[in-house]
This record gives C-alpha cells, structure tokens and sequence, in this order.
C-alpha cells in the first residue's frame, strides 16, 4: 500500500516547502488538481514541483479533453517527461471544476476512448489520424508517460479498467464502495484481455490525523460534499448504477445547488453533512485507526490513498511521519 498526497495549485512559497517535505518523509506521488479559473495553471505548477523535488513522480489530477485540447495535453506531459524521465503522470477525466465553471457539461464517457489512444500514440511519438490527415509531435517524445483516468461511475469504471494504467477512484473510503468501483473497473479490464495486475487502484480521499473528533470531521467534510455530489450525479444519469448503500447514502441527501466558483475553497461554509457520513468517506482519528481503514481498503483492491488538498497543512507531516511508516 502507497500513500501520496494531493493539492492545489496555489500559493508556490508554501507548496514548494510541502512538496519538498513529502518526498522526504516517503510520500508515493504527488497529484495536482486542474481548474483553470479557480487555481494557477496546473502545467506550470507541475514544472515547478517536479524541479523543486529529485524522484517523487507527479501527476495531473485530474485534466480534461474540453479546456486542454488533446494535443496541448500530450506536448505538455511530454515535454515534462523529457525533462524529468519517469516521474509524469498523465491524468484525465471527463471535466469536473473547469467545465462546470464554464456553465457547461462534462465530455461524454464515449469521447474519452479515442482521446485516450490519440494521447498514448501522440506521446509515444507515433502518428495519429485526425479530422482526416495524420499529425504527430515533431521532435518524437520518447520517455514513457502512464496515463491515469478518474471515475466515479459504472461506465467510467469500466472505460478506465480498459484503458488505464491507474485508476482515481472518488468513492469515499468505504470497503464496499471501493470493492463496487473496483469490480466494475476489474470487468472492464477483463473486456479488454487486461489484468488487475497491471492496473493501479488510487482513492481520492481525506486523512485527518487527530484525537479532536469534531475538529476532524470539520476539516474532513469537504469530501462528503465532493464524493455526494458525484455519487447524485451518477444516480440521476445511469438509472442501473447499482451503487451501494455507503454511496447512496450521498446520493440521496438533497443539499441544494452545488457552487462550483468556491470549489474546494476552505473558507466556504460547508453543507450539513451528518457526523457518520463524515465517518464513513473520511480516514480520521489515530494514525493506527487510520492504518486499519486503509488495510481493510487494500483487501479489496486498492494500492494507493492520496489525501487531498493539503496545501498549507500540518496533516503533510502528520501523515509522513506516523502513518507512512506504517507501511513501509
């Protein structure tokens, strides 16, 4: 089991001194979110942390084929790659903050399987048809660049277990929403002649280490309000979603018109999630209490936690230095 971390792209002075800190203390990965108008731009905050740090991979968490064109994305994660052989991460998604900000829907599931290849080809130097001719990169990219898809959903799930090399799955931190994500992603994989054992499982999630119960739920509750928003988005579209209760749980709260301008935004009021919703999508308490909810998420198939947004955070400590070593 690996632990990375996640954050936002703001504030370098800060972020700098906490990157820095987390390939120190073992973390696995880094993942930056992308939202064009809420953050700095994720590209530019990608080439600063990976000069900032010497191995620790990073990742974009995650882009969209809407506001980057497929072709900017593939030359940007390209370049970064040549720069920094090994340690890119290519994640894609079907647009969350940056297109809803916009006024506007999401891409299709069905879009993202040629997006997808066009990605992989055009990063491998190879070239593509497109819109009738062939186009390529130019000056060949050679360094390998994994490409990661996020997925709440049964039909993204099963796209990203036929295409992914990781999977971000953002399903709280339950065992039977993770299990459901994951046989989903398991039976898109087996489509496509693949195996679980080439694909990695990643859980977006929140980590509060604390003995305060309450200011750990206060610091946590954001993911219920992310992961609910998701989870009722996938019930109203797939009507055969078969999520499970934790995640229905989610669903079915009826919490008015989301705010996609202060996503994420910690100085927000919060939505009034109940306490043992908290409990159930959160990871808080002791380090060891912690260590167990993950254990019991690796028994279904997970191989990575990557708390989020922990930009100015003492948990980047916390977490580095009394949970990690628990999995080493």
């Amino acid at each position: 089991m690996r632990i990375g971390v996640q954050f936002k792209p703001e504030d370098w002075p800060v972020l700098r001194e906490q990157v820095v800190t987390a390939e120190r203390l073992g973390y696995s990965r880094i993942y930056l979110v992308d939202g064009q108008l809420l953050w700095r731009d994720i590209y530019v905050y990608m080439a600063q942390v990976l000069a900032a740090t010497e191995r620790i991979p990073v990742a974009s968490a995650v882009t969209n084929p809407f506001t980057r064109h497929f072709t900017v994305t593939a030359s940007a994660h390209a370049t970064l790659a040549e720069l920094h052989p090994g340690r890119v991460v290519l994640g894609l998604g079907r647009g969350d903050n940056a297109v809803r900000t916009l006024g506007l829907e999401p891409v299709s599931t069905s879009s993202l399987t040629d997006v997808v290849g066009w990605l992989r080809g055009l990063m491998a130097g190879r070239a593509i048809g497109y819109n009738g001719q062939q186009i390529r990169i130019v000056w060949e990219p050679k360094q390998p660049v994994p490409i990661m898809m996020a997925a709440t959903g049964p039909r993204n799930l099963r796209l990203a277990g036929r295409l992914a090399d990781i999977v971000i799955i953002q399903v709280g931190a339950n065992p039977d929403a993770c299990g459901w994500a994951i046989d989903h992603i398991r039976s898109g994989a087996q489509a496509a002649g693949r195996s679980m054992d080439d694909i990695e499982v990643v859980v977006h999630c929140a980590i509060h280490i604390s003995d305060n119960v309450e200011e750990a739920r206060r610091e946590t509750r954001w993911i219920a309000e992310l992961v609910g928003l998701h989870a009722a988005s996938v019930a109203r579209m797939s009507k055969d979603h078969g999520m499970p209760e934790p995640l229905m749980r989610l669903a079915n709260l009826e919490l008015g018109h989301y705010d996609y301008a202060s996503h994420l935004d910690d100085r927000v009021e919060r939505a009034p999630y109940p306490d043992e919703v908290i409990d159930d999508v959160a990871m808080i308490g002791r380090a060891e209490q912690i260590a167990e909810r993950i254990r019991a998420l690796e028994r279904v198939g997970v191989t990575e936690v990557a708390p989020a947004y922990l930009n100015g955070s003492s948990q980047v400590s916390l977490i580095g230095e009394q949970l990690i070593p628990l999995f080493r």
